[in-house]
Order: C-alpha cells, then sequence, then structure tokens
C-alpha cells in the first residue's frame, strides 16, 4: 500500500469512528508516543522471584489416558525440518534454534519484517507490499508449534522436550525485546503467545524442569500483559480480538498471580470474557462476526475462560453461559453428517489450541465438541469431527448419532437453517438473511446477503468462494468478499454493500426476513436494499420445497427496466464435476449424480482451463484453486427469475 493508499485507509476508517472512538484513539497515540521511550528490556520486567503456575485444564494433558487418534495427530504435529504454516513453506535454511532471523523472515519473498531496531507501532505494515503478508510472520510467533512439544512432554514425562520448548521461548525472547518490532504490533498476537507459553510452563511443571527457566518465564508474561492492558482494542476493534486480550490478561493473572498488577488484570481479563460471551453472539448465538470459524475462535477462547473460572472458584455468571449454549446450538446446527461447517464470511485459520503444521478441515466441529463439554452438553456434540489434543484439554464428549432433521430460524443473527431428507440423502441447506459483520466495519463479513449454501449428506455442494489472503492481494480480496462471488443475485457486477478497504464496509446492505413456513413444504423468504440507492429496486428471494426440489426465486422490487446485466450465480465445491446437459447443469461426485439444476435461462459454465477470480475457490488460507461456477443470466426481471435444484436419488 503506498503511502496515499495509508492516508486514504485511515481517512475511511475516521469516517465511520463516533466521537468517544476519535477520542480514544488519538489518546492511544498519545500512550503510544510515551511508549517508545521504553528501552529497557526484558531487564524492565524482572519480577521477584515467585511463583509460576500451570493453568488448571493443562494439567489433565499429563494426568489423563490420551485416546490413541488424539496421540497419533499430536506426534505427527512434531516441528518439521521445514517450518509449514498456513500451507506456507519457510525457506530451506530458514531453523527454530539458534537463528535468531527466523523469527521476522516473510516465507515468501524472503525479506525481514522491521525487528529489534523499530518500536513496534512504527512498523508500516500496511505499507510493506514488497514483503508480503504480514500474517505469515505473525502465525509463526504464536509460538503454537511449541504446544504440541509440550503436550507430548507431559505426556511421556520428557524433559529434554520440555526443556527445548522453554528454550525457543528464551531464543524468541532474545530475538523480540519488549515492544520493538513487528511482532508486538497486534494485540491478539500477544495472547496467543502467552496461550502457548502456558502450555510449556504446564510441561517444565510436569517433567520438574520449571525452576530453571522460572524468572525468564515470568518476564515473558509480565511484558506480555503490561502491553495487552495498557492498549486495549476497544470500540470498533472491539471483536475477537479484544476477546484474545480479556483471555490473555486472565491467563497472566493465573500464571503469575503474585504480581501487583495481577488483580487487576484478572478482574480486566474475566469482565472482557464475560462480556464478550453476550457481545460476540446474537441472542440465538450466531457469531456477531458472520462467520462460523470465527465464531468457533471466539468461542474456543472464552470456553478456556470459562474452565479457568471454575477452577478459581468464579464460575461464569448464567447469562453468559446461557448465550454459549446458544452458540453451540447453532454450530452444531450447520455441520453436516461429517461434520463440515460452510465457509461463510472469512476464514483466517485462527486456533487457540493447534498442532501445524497440521490443518484441521473440520476445526467448527471440533471446538463444538469442546463446548459440549465445558458445557456439559454431551447432546450437542457432532457426529463427526477431527482428534485433537483440545479433546482432552476441553473434554469433548464422544461423538453423537446423526443430526437431527428440522427446521432451524436463527433469525436474530439472521440465517435459515433446514436439515431434510430428500431422495434418500440428508440435506443442509441455509439461507443468509442477516446483517453484513459485526459494525461498523463488519471487517470479516462478506457481501453475500440472500446467499445460499447447500450440502448433501457429508459433501459440500453449493459453497462460499472463501478468504485466501488478507494482506497484498487486494484484487482478490475484493472479489472473494463481494456479491458477485456468492450464490446469489448481482446487478451490474456490483456488491450489494460498498466496500471501504480491505476490512471495511462502508454502506451496509439491510437485510429483512419476509415470512418462514417450517411445516412440510417449507419455504423462506427475505430482502435486502442494498442495490435500492443504486438502482432503484429491492432484491426478493425465496427457498422452498417442492417435493425433490429446491426452488430458488429472485425477484426485483421497484425499478426493473434499463438495469444493468442481472446474474445469478451458484458456485461449486472444486471436488463435484459439473457439466451442462439438455439446458440443465448436472453435478457428479465422482460417478454418483447429487442435483440437476434448471431455469428458463441457459446457463453459462465458464471453461476452467486456468485460475482467475471468476472461478475461483479458497478451501484454505493462501491456497487457491479452480471450481465451478454457474451462472444464469435472466434478460428481464418483470418476472420472478427461478433455477430449480433437483436432488437426485
Amino acid at each position: 500500500m503506498t503511502a496515499a493508499g495509508t492516508l486514504e485507509w485511515y481517512f475511511r476508517r475516521l469516517a465511520v469512528m463516533p466521537p468517544a472512538e476519535v477520542l480514544h484513539r488519538f489518546r492511544e497515540q498519545v500512550r503510544r508516543r510515551a511508549s517508545r521511550r521504553q528501552t529497557l528490556g526484558w531487564q524492565q520486567f524482572v519480577v521477584d522471584d515467585g511463583p509460576l503456575m500451570t493453568l488448571a485444564p493443562l494439567r489433565r494433558l499429563a494426568s489423563e489416558v490420551w485416546p490413541p487418534a488424539v496421540a497419533r495427530h499430536v506426534d505427527e504435529a512434531s516441528p518439521p525440518q521445514s517450518l509449514i504454516f498456513l500451507g506456507q513453506a519457510w525457506p530451506p535454511s530458514a531453523r527454530l534454534e539458534g537463528s535468531p532471523d527466523i523469527w521476522t523472515i516473510d516465507p515468501v519473498s524472503g525479506l525481514k519484517w522491521p525487528g529489534a531496531d523499530t518500536f513496534c507501532f512504527d512498523v508500516k505494515w500496511r505499507r510493506e507490499i514488497e514483503k508480503g503478508d504480514v500474517k505469515f510472520v505473525l502465525e509463526l510467533n504464536r509460538l503454537q508449534l511449541l504446544q504440541a512439544m509440550s503436550a507430548r512432554a507431559m505426556r511421556d514425562g520428557d524433559a529434554g522436550e520440555a526443556s527445548r520448548a522453554a528454550g525457543l521461548v528464551i531464543e524468541w525472547m532474545d530475538a523480540n525485546p519488549p515492544f520493538r518490532g513487528v511482532n508486538w504490533l497486534s494485540m491478539i498476537e500477544l495472547s496467543l503467545r502467552l496461550v502457548s507459553v502456558a502450555f510449556v510452563v504446564a510441561a517444565l511443571d510436569a517433567t520438574g524442569r520449571l525452576d530453571h527457566y522460572r524468572g525468564r518465564l515470568r518476564e515473558f508474561v509480565a511484558a506480555h500483559a503490561h502491553w495487552l492492558y495498557r492498549f486495549p482494542s476497544l470500540h470498533s476493534s472491539a471483536n475477537n480480538h479484544r476477546v484474545a486480550e480479556g483471555l490473555g490478561l486472565l491467563i497472566a493473572a493465573e500464571l503469575i498471580p503474585d504480581v501487583d498488577d495481577a488483580p487487576a488484570w484478572r478482574r480486566e481479563g474475566r469482565r472482557i470474557l464475560v462480556d464478550g460471551a453476550i457481545s460476540q453472539f446474537h441472542r440465538d448465538g450466531v457469531g456477531i462476526e458472520q462467520s462460523p470459524t470465527y465464531a468457533a475462535f471466539t468461542l474456543e477462547m472464552i470456553l478456556l475462560g470459562v474452565e479457568l473460572g471454575w477452577s478459581s472458584g468464579e464460575p461464569f455468571p448464567a447469562e453468559a453461559r446461557a448465550r454459549l449454549e446458544c452458540a453451540t446450538a447453532f454450530l452444531r446446527a450447520i455441520l453436516d453428517e461429517g461434520g463440515n461447517a460452510p465457509r461463510i464470511g472469512d476464514d483466517d485459520e485462527g486456533r487457540l489450541i493447534a498442532c501445524p503444521p497440521l490443518h484441521e478441515d473440520r476445526y467448527v466441529a471440533s471446538v463444538t465438541a469442546a463446548a459440549a463439554g465445558v458445557l456439559g452438553r454431551p447432546e450437542l456434540a457432532p457426529p463427526a469431527r477431527d482428534d485433537h489434543l483440545r479433546d482432552i484439554v476441553f473434554r469433548a464428549p464422544d461423538r453423537t448419532v446423526g443430526s437431527q432433521l428440522g427446521f432451524h430460524a436463527f433469525n436474530a443473527g439472521g440465517y435459515t437453517v433446514v436439515r431434510d431428507d430428500f431422495a434418500g440423502r440428508k440435506i443442509l441447506a441455509i439461507v443468509d438473511h442477516g446483517p453484513v459483520g459485526l459494525p461498523p466495519l463488519a471487517a470479516h463479513g462478506h457481501a453475500d446477503a440472500l446467499a445460499v449454501w447447500l450440502h448433501i449428506d457429508d459433501q459440500p455442494v453449493l459453497v462460499d468462494a472463501g478468504t485466501y489472503r488478507y494482506h497484498n492481494m487486494e484484487n482478490w480480496r475484493d472479489w472473494l468478499r463481494s456479491t458477485p462471488a456468492h450464490n446469489t443475485l448481482a446487478i451490474g457486477g456490483e456488491s450489494q454493500s460498498l466496500s471501504a478497504g480491505p476490512f471495511n464496509w462502508r454502506q451496509h446492505a439491510e437485510c429483512r426476513l419476509v415470512s418462514q413456513v417450517s411445516d412440510g413444504a417449507w419455504e423462506v423468504t427475505a430482502e435486502h436494499d442494498g442495490y435500492k440507492s443504486r438502482f432503484g429496486c429491492t432484491h426478493r428471494r425465496r427457498l422452498r420445497r417442492e417435493a425433490n426440489v429446491l426452488a430458488v426465486t429472485d425477484s426485483l422490487i421497484g425499478v426493473v427496466e434499463g438495469l444493468p446485466s442481472i446474474t445469478v450465480s451458484f458456485l461449486f465445491h472444486p471436488a463435484l464435476m459439473v457439466t451442462v446437459e439438455d439446458r440443465a447443469v448436472v453435478v457428479r461426485h465422482g460417478m454418483t449424480p447429487l442435483i440437476r439444476m434448471s431455469s428458463t435461462e441457459l446457463p453459462e459454465l465458464p471453461g476452467p482451463s486456468e485460475t482467475t477470480v471468476e472461478n475461483a475457490y479458497s478451501g484454505r488460507y493462501n491456497r487457491i484453486e479452480t471450481a465451478s461456477r454457474v451462472i444464469f443470466r435472466p434478460k428481464s426481471m418483470r418476472t420472478p427469475h427461478e433455477v430449480r435444484i433437483e436432488i437426485l436419488a
């Protein structure tokens, strides 16, 4: 991003800020300038010799018998010879031990981000486009590779492995003095590092090696908590980052409870987490950022806070626990028979407990199971999930039977979820009639009003195009968030909501639920006003069941003449084969036909000769592959346009 682009970003961000936030940002800048003078390094956080405590939930890793599948999973997550995070391999020369530059190297460009010689808030991470996506270096510096190492040390009583993990923390500290460089600029990163170091502390404690590292690790915790407490994410930044900060403060207070500031950290951390249980989920349990994976990430963080509350005699209030149960029930409702969640909105693969470089395709299901354990609701456990370390930490129950059929209305969060039986197949259908995302920025939401998702049995069929990357890929970011990239209607190739940057929507399409019929031949009708100011019309969509057919009917209410081209798009999972046969779209998984899609208009199936934005699918962060997109172009919207999706036996 150029200097002019950065100024434009700041202007757009200021444009959505209320006066209270503008004042907060001004005061924040004053604190940043004052903090630039803190250059004494780790010695300013030397605290009197005191305890370094183990978090109660992590003790289970040393005391409980591990399920064999979890043991295999964690063993496979041993630090590889070549580091891989977010699907990206670091240079072959990069190594963890004895290489201080490793913590600032961008693995794509090979260039270094600013380190110990630069105050963290002077790092121009939005401008440093030649260095690449800053998420890669931040991902390594979450130190989550230490979690599996520490867990194995606890399981096996391996003091050498625990010491190796602690040694890596010390090497990180030597290369990253407090508040210097890229690794201190984002508070969520500090909080996730504290979680990883809590694993290391538990391993050292379990293997009798804690006294060797107690002093340095207490410095680590104190410095991180100080920075978290000083620079909170408030107002338009009070999303999952704020929840992470609350957890980080609470963990710091648990780890070094004797220091003078620990009571304040504990109070503030607990307050943030309790508030987050309410503020980060709609009253029906839908995540307020309109992304299942971000909802799961936020829920996972709060669940650890709930566990810490129980262990310290401060359980969460009943209202907060009830909201968490609603959040778990929503995530359970959107999982298909194989534990797959639809990709809605952004997904940057953020995890609280992680075993890199292994990837979790069914992360939402894993967190749902964890929540079922923490909240004492085993019936909410999904029918399928990946075995994971968090199963032990959160006492996840066994898998349940298949999902119950039914019509589920989550009208506060804005989704209708239907589980039904079509021609002997279990289908999961979802319609989006909710807000873009968490106001005022809606940073992680997409312009996907009235989009539909469809899974058949355990196979995603109609899908979201995904996220790909957050930074240094503006064209891809713009497309993957846009309306034409989603399974809905677009006018003139424009989005319903108007973007003001990669994490900011300056104009939000407002959805309204028109009607729902939940019995028998169920249906749901909703509309949005995103095109009204520009084109004079409201988009209304109805999804209804007719025997073994899903009928998707689009109408434009208001001006229907003289409009730019209308498109109704559907993106299919790349594992599926899509062909046009006798004017209809036939979709197969292998040799098995799944659906036949038809309309009065001839479907267009752009050729997949190469991956372009129009036919792109990002199933994981930093990965793009080719998928099939079907487009219908109604010649006139004087009458409704209908697409019929027949579920094939």
